[in-house]
């Protein structure tokens, strides 16, 4: 099950390194509590910025409702927010799977009087499955999947580096994952890779990942059967 469509944001600020990202979380009420199913995010230069979120459906059993948060950020915190939306959306019409417009509104209307609306950005997307094995399957866990640039020093843990990531609480056996990628974001030449990682509720705790290595963007492989690994210790 999916919620696709596209983001809109009234303006993109410059960085020193790397661009902003463009997000979508996806959450829920369950006994009271605010339960997280998924997100996307992914560094763009320009807007609109089409979006693709995968929900595990075992996780929508008994709901009725979704609310989704878009959100513009410069780093990381409340204070690098600088556009968002919210909207609530029945489990019928994720069924139904129609497009979503996702307008954000500036949360500071001087920066964006000062900024230039942003153009469309030349997009291009990143897709695959992730099978978890049936003896490292979970009652419940998070799946992730980060895409990583590797960086001229060779390293690629800095901010920067994180070009998309693709997140889901998931209760299944495995799961799609997909990111868009602004291609102003990943220099020519240039090589990344894929963490994908099985966690605990907690996040403290790997319980199964996989790296794929030396990752061409300009052709990448066949991403159609990721298997995860228990992680050595």
């Amino acid at each position: 099950m999916e919620i696709t469509g596209n983001l809109a944001t009234p303006y993109i600020p410059d960085l020193p390194e790397g661009l902003p990202r463009l997000s979508v979380r996806v959450t829920a009420f369950i006994d009271g509590h605010e339960q997280f199913l998924a997100t996307c995010s992914a560094q763009a230069s320009g807007s609109p910025m089409p979006f693709r979120v995968h929900l595990d459906p075992l996780s929508l059993d008994g709901l009725e409702q979704v609310t989704l948060e878009a959100l513009c950020t410069i780093g990381l915190g409340a204070e690098a927010v600088v556009a968002r939306a919210t909207q609530t959306l029945a489990i019928a019409d994720v069924l139904q799977g129609m497009p979503l417009e996702l307008n954000l509104d500036a949360v500071d209307a001087a920066a964006q009087a000062s900024q230039k609306y942003p153009v469309e950005p030349l997009v291009f997307g990143l897709s695959g499955q992730i099978v978890v094995p049936p003896e490292l399957r979970v009652e419940a866990a998070y799946l992730d999947a980060h895409l990583l640039l590797i960086q001229e020093d060779g390293y690629s843990n800095r901010y920067a580096s994180n070009l998309a990531e693709h997140s889901l609480y998931l209760r299944n056996g495995g799961a799609p994952f997909s990111m868009f990628l602004d291609a102003a974001s990943v220099p020519e030449g240039r090589q990344a890779k894929l963490h994908l990682g099985l966690y605990d509720l907690e996040r403290t705790v790997l319980l199964a990942g996989n790296v794929v290595k030396n990752l061409d963007l300009s052709s990448p492989p066949d991403l159609s059967n990721i298997v995860l690994r228990k992680p050595r210790r």
